[in-house]
């Protein structure tokens, strides 16, 4: 919504150009501020380390994210104006990492409705800050905005409501260095799987220009319905998943992943269908007549999003089981692909090119991940775990 309001207040995209290339550079860092360590939260399921030492670790990861972006965008050759808006939106992803680190908290104590009103009320003040003030002043006062409104609510609602679940401090100064080294490896596969995106969108806003790159994520835009509902989906499905390697129900594990899987190429399929048919129609009647040459670039972008949605299940699947280096060999395929493709494909296929290089990559890295997945299974035995005996 932020983006399809951006395009509504601004008459050409070189401002949603801005947003949109803080949104693909703060992917990166933002990754390094979730540290990848809210499916390995919930799924410690024999608690080996305390709630207030995953709060402390992210509050380190959230700095050492902001600092690290501070430097890059004063590296890469950006102009004045998009440094400071990388910047402050930085600030605005770091303070959702430091929430989602509450939420994990939220999430394993099945207080979901916790996470559901502060993901509403947040929703509502961000996008209401944007408007007012994208509409008095500009983008970046948006986006500072928005940054303070969600903060507010952090400090108002998220922070009170977690502290009547857990103990939100610690000074177990070395569980905390121990949990930010057991998940490093977690947080390099998730800058290995971001960047797969990230460096696709990259290219195409330093090869096409800012204005192109505005245009393909107002395109695109829509298609994030597949991945919303399929957020929808993962969060309760990693407890579920949980459940079964602590019960060694294998059946019910495999059955679980199979049906998600069939209703994310469900979802997936269906959208690019619609797109094809009724995507210049949508996207005229959701921004206006400017957008109709770029509509053809909506179903590639659809199944660029629902492979999108199909390794963020992955990540969760693979997290759960522990098999850190499957899953990071595959990643790591992925990106070469990415890395190697981008620029001959945006060049010689022009802005489409982004899709071609999202679609070849991601899909790449879910099959051998499935191929992975059922091997693992199959040869460790020992995963799920038997059920304890009760005690009479």
């Amino acid at each position: 919504m932020i983006t399809v309001v951006a395009v509504w207040l601004y008459d050409d995209y070189l401002n949603v150009g801005n947003l949109a290339l803080a949104m693909t550079i703060t992917n990166i860092f933002a990754s390094i501020a979730l540290y990848n360590s809210r499916n390995f939260q919930v799924s410690d399921i024999r608690e080996e380390y305390k709630d207030g030492e995953y709060v402390m670790a992210r509050l380190l990861t959230c700095a050492a994210a902001i600092l690290l972006c501070a430097a890059f965008v004063f590296i890469v050759d950006f102009t004045p104006v998009q440094r400071i808006i990388i910047i402050c939106y930085m600030l605005f992803r770091a303070n959702e990492s430091f929430i989602d680190v509450l939420h994990g908290i939220d999430q394993k104590n099945w207080k979901m409705e916790y996470i559901g009103i502060s993901l509403a009320v947040r929703g509502i003040l961000m996008l209401t800050a944007f408007v007012i003030f994208g509409w008095l002043f500009d983008i970046l006062f948006a986006i500072i905005a928005m940054a303070v409104s969600t903060t507010i609510v952090g400090f108002l609602y998220d922070i009170p409501k977690t502290k009547k679940l857990a103990v939100l401090t610690s000074n177990a100064g070395k569980q905390i260095y121990l949990l930010i080294k057991r998940c490093f490896p977690l947080m390099i596969l998730s800058l290995v799987n971001i960047a797969i995106i990230t460096y696709a969108r990259f290219a195409l806003e330093r090869i096409h220009g800012t204005e192109a790159l505005g245009a393909y994520t107002a395109v695109s835009t829509p298609a994030m319905v597949i991945q919303i509902a399929a957020t929808m989906l993962f969060v309760p499905l990693i407890n579920l998943l949980s459940g079964c390697l602590k019960t060694g129900d294998k059946k019910r594990f495999t059955r679980l992943f199979i049906l998600t899987a069939i209703t994310l190429v469900m979802m997936t399929s269906m959208f690019a269908v619609l797109s094809h048919f009724f995507g210049e129609w949508t996207l005229d009647i959701l921004y206006d007549y400017t957008i109709i040459p770029y509509a053809y670039l909506l179903p590639g972008a659809s199944v660029a999003v629902g492979l999108i949605s199909c390794l963020v299940f992955m990540n969760l699947i693979f997290t759960a089981i522990r098999d850190i280096k499957g899953l990071f060999v595959g990643n790591l395929i992925g990106l070469v692909i990415s890395l190697s493709t981008a620029n001959v494909l945006l060049n010689y296929f022009g802005i489409i090119g982004v899709n071609h290089v999202m679609i070849i990559s991601q899909a790449v890295v879910v099959f051998l991940l499935t191929i992975r997945l059922f091997w693992y299974i199959k040869t460790n035995p020992g995963l799920f775990l038997p059920p304890e005996p009760q005690s009479e």
